[in-house]
């Protein structure tokens, strides 16, 4: 099967700092696929440089059969790749709402004038993405919260909405910086349900990045483990976990 997205050779500089390394991997359509590292390892540079945050030094960044490396950020959520961040990023004093439909307009093709003159096919496009918005807020369990402005909304209900607001943009890859923090067992066992659910619902490939080895080895076909910029192992979570070098990363050696 084809790659859907293929990292290949991937270095990123920081003046005298190499954060990522020679790294490669490849990620299939649809499938659920795991960055992980102790901290410090280059993951999140990693995750920048595949959304446009960073332009590589070196090396390929290919989705489909589409170079992307080096392009701006919203060139990327065009081609079909959204994220969400370590910290949170939402615009915090528009209602939970407003924060999907923000997302939902970068697909809407209706003209200056339309907008302007408030026709028809501008209504029809603005209902359209009220009703996918909800859609999505309900799937999310956010439904109820629609009004509220995103700033009081909970830590773990925060997370979701901006899961929500990156389905908006209706990718093809979905990437996933750290979606765990914070949130206790049970909010992380709900979690691990969703991502899977997403992943069949909206047909996406997911990539996550997470420190909680639970979620990581009970939701992640196949893992990537990065240390200190580099490559040191991939293969399923079983292979990953036994691998002696992802253990000596993760607990020092003797």
């Amino acid at each position: 099967m084809t790659a859907l997205l293929r990292i290949e050779n991937l270095t990123r500089r920081f003046g005298g700092l190499t954060a990522v390394k020679n790294v490669s991997f490849s990620v299939k359509p649809g499938q659920l696929f795991g960055l992980i590292g102790p901290n410090g390892a280059g993951k999140t540079t990693l995750f920048n440089l595949v959304t446009g945050v960073y332009a590589p030094d070196e090396g390929a960044i290919v989705l489909g059969e589409s170079s992307i490396g080096g392009l701006p950020p919203h060139r990327i959520t065009e081609n079909g790749i959204a994220r969400t961040f370590q910290n949170i990023r939402l615009f915090a004093s528009l209602s939970v709402l407003d924060n999907v439909k923000a997302a939902c307009h970068m697909r809407q093709s209706s003209s200056l004038f339309s907008g302007l003159f408030r026709t028809r096919a501008f209504h029809a496009a603005e209902e359209g993405i009220d009703s996918f918005s909800r859609r999505l807020l309900e799937l999310l369990h956010l439904d109820g919260l629609a009004a509220e402005e995103a700033a009081n909304l909970p830590y773990g209900h925060q997370r979701r909405l901006e899961i929500a607001r990156a389905l908006a943009t209706q990718p093809r890859l979905l990437l996933l910086d750290e979606p765990a923090a914070g949130m206790n067992p049970q909010e992380s066992q709900e979690l691990m349900h969703l991502i899977r659910r997403l992943r069949d619902e909206f047909h996406l490939t997911i990539l996550l990045v997470e420190h909680n080895m639970k979620v990581v080895m009970g939701v992640c076909e196949r893992i990537h483990v990065m240390d200190h910029g580099e490559s040191i192992a991939e293969g399923s979570p079983e292979q990953v976990r036994r691998d002696p070098k992802v253990i000596e990363a993760y607990l020092g050696g003797e």
